[in-house]
C-alpha cells in the first residue's frame, strides 16, 4: 500500500494532522485547566449565599428543621452538590450524603479566612480533610445577611432553577412570594449554618469535562483534514503520475507526449519542462532518423558507382587504357565525395557539441570575403552567372578566421549551385551599431516561407526527388549556422519568388579595432 506516492503523502499528512491536533488539544487543556477549575469554584461558590439566605428566611418564618433539611436536600439534588447544616459549635447536624453527620468542621471558626472572588461571585472557601475524603467547603463571603433587592433577585433565580428541576418545596415558594423587594433588611444568622461541599478532586479535575467536547471537535477536524489531505495528495500524485506515464511512453519510443502545463507550482513547472524536453527529444529523434536516412541516401550513389566500376574492372568488362583511366577517375571522385561527407559530418558534430576549438583573434572580414568569392571564378565562367562584391569599410571581428572562411564559402557555394545560367550573385557587407552584417544573395531560387526555418538542417533538400550533385554534401548551411552561432552571431534566410534568396549573417564587432 505504501509503495504509491499518494499513500505515502496521505500517511504523512495524517501523521502531521494527528500530531498537530494532539499538541493543540494538550495546549488547550493546559491553558484552560486553571480556567475550568475557577469556573467550577465559581459555580459552587455562587450557591453558598442563596442557600444561607433560604435557611435564614425559613428559620425566621419558624419553619421546622425537617422542612429546612428537605430544602437542603432539594438544593443538593438540583445542583449536584452536598449541603451541610452546621450548628454554632461547628458540628454537622445534617449532611445530605450522611457521611459527616456528627463530625466537626471549623470553617466559620477560622479567623481571617480570605474572601475568594471568581468572576462576579464572592465566597469563602476552605479545605476539609476527613478520614476517607477531601472536600472543599463554601460559605457566604459575609457573616451578616443583607437581603437587598439584588440578593432577592439572585435568590429568586435559584428558586426558579429548583422549581424547574422539580425539587422546590412549597414552604420556600411561599416565603419568597411574601417578600417585598423594595424593603431591604438584615437577616439574623441562622442557627443552622449551611455549607456547600464538593469533592476537591471534582474541582481539580473540572478540566476533564472538556475532553469529550475536544474529542468530538478533534474527530471532526481530523476527518475533514484527512479528506482534504486525501484530495491534495491525490491531486499531486495524479499529476506526477501523468508525468511518470508520459516518461514511460517515451522510454518505449513514443516521443509525442505533452502534459497539461496548468499551474505555477513545482508540478506545473515540471510539466512545462517535460513538454520542452519531449519536443526536443522528439525533434532530436526525428533528426537522427532523417540523418541516417540522408546519410544512407548520400552514400548510396557514390558506393553504387564505385561498386559498378570496380566490378567491371574485376570482370574484365573494361579493357582499354582509356576506359581504365575513366573508371579510376570516377572512383576517385566518388571516394573524395564520400570523404568530404564524412569530414563535414565530423566537423558539424564537433561544432554542435562544443568540442571544436574556435580561436579568438582579430579577423579582417574584407579579406576573408574576397578570398571566399575568388574560389568560385571557374564555376561562374562555366555557368555564365555573375558575382558582385559590395563591401564597405569593415572593422575587424573577433573570431576564428578559418571557421569564418568555411561558413562564408558554404554560403557562396550554395548561392552558386542554385543560381541558374545567366543569373547574378551579390555579396554585400557593412558595419553599423557594433554589428557587421554580410548578405549573400542569388537570383533564380525560391524557398517557401514554411521551409525557411529548415534550410539549416542537415541534408535539407527543397526538392526531395532531386539527387544531390557532386558539388555539395548537404551539410554546408548547417555548418555555416553552427560557425556563426559559435561566434555569438545570428544567421537568417529570406526568399522572394521574384528577387530570389538571401542569407544574412550578423557578427558582433570588436570596437577597439577597425580596418
Amino acid at each position: 500500500m505504501l509503495r504509491s506516492l499518494s499513500s505515502r503523502l496521505l500517511l504523512a499528512f495524517a501523521f502531521v494532522i494527528v500530531l498537530s491536533l494532539a499538541l493543540s488539544a494538550i495546549g488547550t487543556l493546559f491553558l484552560l485547566r486553571d480556567q475550568q477549575r475557577e469556573a467550577a469554584e465559581e459555580r459552587v461558590g455562587r450557591l453558598a449565599e442563596p442557600i444561607t439566605l433560604t435557611v435564614a428566611l425559613m428559620e425566621e418564618a419558624d419553619v421546622g428543621r425537617g422542612e429546612i433539611q428537605n430544602a437542603a436536600i432539594d438544593y443538593a439534588e438540583s445542583f449536584d452538590v452536598r449541603v451541610l447544616l452546621v450548628d454554632e459549635d461547628g458540628t454537622v447536624v445534617v449532611d445530605t450524603d450522611s457521611h459527616l453527620n456528627g463530625e466537626t468542621v471549623d470553617l466559620f471558626q477560622q479567623a481571617g479566612l480570605e474572601v475568594t472572588r471568581r468572576g462576579g461571585a464572592e465566597f469563602r472557601m476552605a479545605k476539609y480533610a476527613g478520614s476517607d475524603e477531601e472536600l472543599l467547603l463554601f460559605a457566604p463571603a459575609r457573616e451578616s445577611l443583607q437581603l437587598s433587592s439584588n440578593r432577592l433577585i439572585q435568590l429568586q433565580t435559584v428558586i426558579y432553577e429548583l422549581e424547574a428541576s422539580g425539587e422546590s418545596s412549597d414552604a420556600i415558594a411561599e416565603i419568597i412570594a411574601g417578600l417585598d423587594p423594595t424593603e431591604p433588611r438584615t437577616l439574623a444568622v441562622p442557627t443552622l449554618r449551611p455549607l456547600v461541599a464538593v469533592s476537591e478532586s471534582e474541582i481539580t479535575s473540572a478540566w476533564q469535562d472538556l475532553i469529550p467536547q475536544l474529542s468530538i471537535a478533534g474527530g471532526i477536524a481530523l476527518l475533514a483534514s484527512v479528506l482534504a489531505a486525501a484530495l491534495i495528495s491525490r491531486s499531486i500524485s495524479s499529476r506526477l503520475g501523468r508525468v511518470t506515464r508520459a516518461a514511460h511512453e517515451m522510454s518505449l519510443g513514443n516521443y509525442d507526449q505533452q502534459l497539461d502545463p496548468r499551474g505555477d507550482d513545482e508540478v506545473g513547472r515540471l510539466a512545462r519542462a517535460f513538454n520542452v524536453m519531449a519536443r526536443q527529444v522528439s525533434g532530436s529523434h526525428q533528426m537522427m532518423r532523417d540523418l541516417l536516412a540522408n546519410v544512407s541516401h548520400e552514400l548510396k550513389t557514390p558506393l553504387t558507382s564505385i561498386q559498378g566500376f570496380s566490378q567491371a574492372m574485376e570482370e574484365g568488362a573494361i579493357k582499354s587504357e582509356e576506359e581504365y583511366q575513366q573508371a579510376g577517375r570516377i572512383i576517385n571522385e566518388e571516394t573524395q565525395r564520400m570523404r568530404r561527407l564524412v569530414e563535414d559530418l565530423i566537423d558539424l558534430s564537433r561544432l554542435e557539441s562544443g568540442q571544436a576549438v574556435v580561436e579568438r583573434a582579430p579577423v579582417d572580414l574584407d579579406r576573408v570575403l574576397r578570398t571566399c568569392a575568388g574560389r568560385f571564378e571557374w564555376q561562374l565562367r562555366e555557368s555564365g552567372a555573375e558575382l558582385h562584391l559590395d563591401l564597405g569599410r569593415l572593422p575587424e571581428v573577433e573570431g576564428d578566421e578559418r571557421r569564418l572562411e568555411q561558413a562564408f564559402t558554404n554560403l557562396i557555394d550554395n548561392a552558386v549551385r542554385h543560381t541558374p545560367e545567366g543569373g547574378a550573385i551579390s555579396v554585400r557587407a557593412a558595419a553599423e551599431n557594433g554589428v557587421a552584417r554580410v548578405a549573400v544573395h542569388n537570383t533564380g531560387s525560391y524557398i517557401p516561407p514554411d521551409e525557411l526555418d529548415r534550410v539549416f538542417e542537415r541534408f535539407f533538400q527543397l526538392d526531395r526527388t532531386r539527387t544531390r550533385g557532386a558539388g555539395g554534401s548537404g551539410l554546408g548551411l548547417a555548418i555555416a549556422s553552427e560557425v556563426v552561432q559559435a561566434h555569438a552571431g545570428a544567421i537568417r534566410a529570406t526568399s522572394d519568388r521574384q528577387s530570389g534568396t538571401e542569407f544574412v549573417v550578423e557578427l558582433p564587432v570588436n570596437g577597439a579595432r577597425s580596418a
